[in-house]
């Protein structure tokens, strides 16, 4: 993996579903949100899974999460993320970009419980693998990146959107946003934990990790895990204006920054991706896990049926 790709070659979790409460959501905003105008543009190696778009008239790209129903992270989903990321750096034009989901109600629940629950050992290691990549290119990405969080963003969506320079949240207390992995009887991955405690302190994230806790935006906001709330419907309005500002630091210059501030953290996940692959299949093969994943399975199955 290259640190901060194409900056020297620059010329200048898994969550439980919250089903009702995403359909709450959804209702509630409706169509009602403000897009800016967008010139569509069509990359190669993007697929349904993921869309991107340009700005007119700008440099800011627009990555859509387009996974129904709630943007779980599959293997293939993770690698149509990591292929739209390396087709936006690939326009050397663009110097930010806006994450954000097809579905207002949820940016993504995290990571998909197919590709947990009684796994192909090799597809499992792939997955992970993929899931490491996203958060290389998004971390380390030579761009600005600004994350339009409309809804909620547990688990695998509180790691995208921590990944993001600048992170703009709803102000709608029905959205919630952390890493809750323990509510499944797992564990967040160092390389995401370490981001959580440089994120919002040690002590703050040692709690919220062991508890699972997921934040309303108010809290969140107030102990520093997204930078900017406000009303549901300027979510992308203010996502835009966010992301134009940053368009004026000198990409070199930008790039640098990041590179200061974020190589030592790549570095280690990047030496030690074998080591954290291995740790996590056996983790996730263990007796104890596939339980508690089969058990919530079905309590899904029993909610989906009293509907």
């Amino acid at each position: 993996h290259t640190i901060l790709r194409g900056y020297y070659d620059c010329t200048c979790c898994l969550n439980i579903t919250m089903i009702s409460s995403l359909k709450a959501l959804t209702a509630s905003q409706g169509c009602s949100r403000i897009v800016p105008s967008v010139h569509r543009r069509c990359f190669s190696s993007s697929s349904s899974l993921v869309q991107t778009s340009i700005e007119s008239d700008s440099r800011v790209g627009v990555l859509t999460l387009s996974r129904p129903p709630v943007n779980s992270l599959s293997l293939e989903m993770c690698h149509a993320i990591t292929s739209a990321l390396k087709e936006v750096e690939s326009d050397k034009g663009l110097r930010a970009l806006i994450l954000k989901s097809a579905n207002p109600a949820v940016l993504s629940a995290g990571l998909d419980i197919t590709e947990l629950y009684q796994p192909d050992p090799k597809r499992l290691g792939e997955f992970w693998s993929s899931f490491q990549q996203v958060f290389l290119d998004l971390y380390g990405s030579r761009l600005a990146t600004i994350c339009a969080v409309e809804g909620h963003a547990p688990a695998g969506g509180c790691m995208l959107t921590l990944c993001c320079d600048y992170r703009i949240m709803t102000n709608s207390e029905k959205a919630s946003i952390g890493l809750n992995e323990t509510k499944l009887g797992i564990t967040a991955p160092f390389w995401l934990a370490d981001l959580m405690i440089r994120t919002i302190g040690f002590r703050e994230a040692d709690k919220a990790m062991a508890l699972g806790q997921l934040y309303n935006p108010s809290q969140a906001l107030e102990i520093g895990l997204v930078d900017e709330v406000c009303d549901p419907n300027d979510v992308l309005l203010k996502a835009h204006e966010v992301a134009s500002l940053w368009t004026k630091v000198p990409p070199h210059a930008l790039a640098a920054s990041k590179e200061i501030t974020r190589k030592k953290y790549i570095d280690k996940l990047s030496k030690n991706r074998h080591e954290d692959i291995e740790h996590f299949k056996e983790f996730i093969l263990n007796d104890a896990v596939q339980n508690n994943l089969a058990l919530y399975l079905e309590n899904l199955k029993k909610k989906s049926s009293k509907k």
